[in-house]
């Protein structure tokens, strides 16, 4: 026997009364209907909420990454600007009795830390030039790798604990076609693709000390090169085993790799 629900609809007033008959199972459908559309209802209301929110913090992110790319282009142009004194830091070896074939075979023929005084003179290390002979472990910090390639926000950090995938070295994460510039002095062992870091650039500093640049969009530098710090040597990308845009960066001191984070600014 069929179930019937009766609905009697009684308005104010003299108007007459309405009355409908609607079997059980047109009421269960119509309860369903209105509890799935509610559902529908809440769960678009909150996808959008999501979408907005993660849309507000692309913008910021990527405000950001344009402020520290005109950040690191402004670092680049100051490195170019000492090396564009090539004469006179020939000038300077001479008088401080540096044979400048010498240096330049042990890779240690920039010197980053040239500076001028208010009165206009050169110095090295804050000191007068003239009067400072540069020893071998100047020479050598030279080639030690310091500072940033690029800057960004750091995604992933080195770890190597047994149980865990291995992660030798940091990720900063950038937008793509930033440019990547070394952090010593040194020449470029390899540079071509790597079926697991893309295009990846390694420099060989000459002192137990290489550098790895990994996921790059291109190369900006050929093997053999020789490279000075503050070189662009690539530009960063997402090639590689790489799920965003980002720039690998690695340490390795006399064949293990090692924590980056001591070394950077």
């Amino acid at each position: 026997m069929k179930k019937y629900i009766d609905i009697l609809v009684i308005p104010q007033g003299q108007q007459p009364s309405h009355s409908f008959r609607l079997a059980a199972w047109q009421v269960k459908g119509l309860i369903i209907f209105i509890v799935a559309w509610m559902i529908l209802l809440l769960g678009v209301t909150v996808f959008y909420g999501r979408l907005s929110g993660q849309a507000i913090s692309a913008e910021l992110l990527e405000a950001e990454n344009d402020k520290l790319r005109d950040y690191n282009a402004k670092v680049v142009e100051i490195e170019k600007s000492y090396r564009q004194n090539l004469a006179i830091v020939s000038r300077i070896a001479e008088m401080a009795g540096v044979e400048i074939e010498d240096i330049d075979r042990s890779l240690g023929s920039v010197y980053d830390s040239l500076q001028t005084d208010s009165t206009g003179r050169v110095t090295i290390a804050g000191m007068q030039a003239d009067k400072v002979p540069l020893s071998i472990g100047e020479l050598e910090n030279m080639r030690v790798p310091s500072g940033r390639p690029l800057y960004g926000w750091i995604t992933q950090t080195f770890h190597v604990e047994e149980g865990k995938e291995k992660h030798e070295g940091i990720d900063i994460a950038v937008r793509e076609g930033t440019p990547v510039v070394t952090t010593a002095t040194g020449l470029i062992e390899f540079a071509g693709w790597d079926k697991d870091f893309g295009n990846l650039t390694i420099i060989d500093h000459g002192n137990n000390y290489k550098t790895y640049y990994g996921h790059n969009q291109k190369i900006m530098a050929g093997k053999g090169q020789k490279v000075f710090k503050g070189d662009v040597i690539a530009l960063s990308g997402n090639t590689g085993h790489s799920s965003a845009p980002h720039l690998h960066y690695e340490i390795v001191v006399n064949g293990v790799a090692v924590d980056p984070w001591p070394y950077l600014d």
